[in-house]
């Protein structure tokens, strides 16, 4: 029982010594698998209203009103905190934040401001029906590409 305590106790000092060397070889790690996320669930949200938009998926107002609740919620939590400064690419490991986000930081605000308008608009779009989806859907994605057009290094 001593035998396992000790290896237990040993195993977990390693796992929380890697965790940390993890952290100071790049302590902006966390925030950037972050960002990955919230924009990975906003892109999956977006396919569905896509599809709904384009006719490849029926209109299913349940499914809409969650994907455009679920933008508009990732909208809402967008700011500085989710971009701290040395967090761009080249600095930060998998980033491909641009350093304009911070020498540009009041334009890069207005566009997290106009992604939330577009937003609130695709939720009662997406209560309505698949027109009024596609007619939204100009506005939201315009949103997302001035904003990956001027501060997202493409990926290679």
């Amino acid at each position: 029982m001593k035998t396992k305590l000790v290896a237990f106790t040993l195993l977990a000092s390693i796992s929380a010594f890697a965790s940390f060397a993890q952290d100071a070889a790049d302590p902006f790690a966390d925030v950037v698998e972050t960002r990955h996320g919230l924009m990975l669930q906003m892109a999956s949200d977006l396919g569905t209203l896509g599809g709904m938009a384009k006719g490849t998926a029926a209109y299913d107002q349940a499914a809409a009103t969650q994907a455009a609740s679920n933008i508009a919620a990732i909208a809402s939590v967008l700011s500085m905190a989710q971009f701290p400064a040395g967090s761009e690419t080249g600095a930060a490991a998998d980033s491909y934040a641009l350093a304009d986000i911070w020498t540009k930081q009041d334009d890069f605000l207005s566009k997290i401001t106009d992604l939330n308008n577009a937003a609130g608009m695709m939720k009662m779009a997406a209560a309505t029906d698949a027109n009024a989806i596609k007619g939204s859907m100009a506005q939201l994605g315009g949103a997302c590409s001035a904003c990956h057009k001027s501060y997202r290094q493409p990926e290679s």
